[in-house]
């Protein structure tokens, strides 16, 4: 259950967040996972443990291993905006980051409407396999300054199911 954010440059109906977050990272004990804590997006999730922070990413929250990866970020959308709406411009990027022929799912997360994006198999080699997975918060999260309604969380498509199954919204530091 897993999007990937990536809008066409300049799109004036959505823009991604900066870049900024307070992370807790803590390994499990006994487990094949590691736990992920946000409190700046509000979010907590499980990852595969043999994957770590991405170097050259160290001002956003990316991790990444061998077999795949996630980021999480937010997503500025204007008021009133429904998912399908949200979802549908990060579909309509020039760029085609999904493919041709992507998958979306409407879903809910812990009661919250969301969408996920599935590749198709012409995407670009270079998005690594990447799957978006897009919530809408119950109360827009404040960052730098703005306000963004919706959680944004990438990874590959392999793994975007597992991570987005454990995702959990917390309290967001204000």
């Amino acid at each position: 259950m897993a999007l990937t954010g990536i809008l066409s440059p300049g799109s004036s109906s959505s823009q991604l967040s900066p870049s900024i977050g307070q992370i807790q990272v803590s390994r499990k004990p006994a487990s094949s996972t590691k736990q992920y804590k946000n409190s700046t997006y509000g979010v907590s999730l499980s990852y595969p443990s043999n994957w770590g922070r991405t170097k050259g990413y160290e001002d956003r929250e990316r991790f990444s291993g061998a077999d795949g990866f996630f980021l999480v970020s937010a997503l500025s959308s204007p008021s009133p905006s429904t998912i399908q709406n949200v979802c549908k411009d990060a579909l309509n990027n020039r760029l085609n980051p999904y493919g041709t022929r992507p998958q979306v799912q409407r879903l809910q997360i812990q009661g919250r409407p969301a969408c996920l994006i599935l590749p198709s198999s012409d995407q670009d080699p270079a998005l690594e396999r990447m799957a978006t997975l897009i919530v809408r918060y119950s109360t827009p999260i404040r960052l730098n300054g703005g306000n963004y309604n919706h959680l944004m969380l990438s990874a590959d498509k392999e793994h975007i199911r597992q991570i987005a199954n454990g995702l959990r919204f917390t309290m967001p530091r204000r």
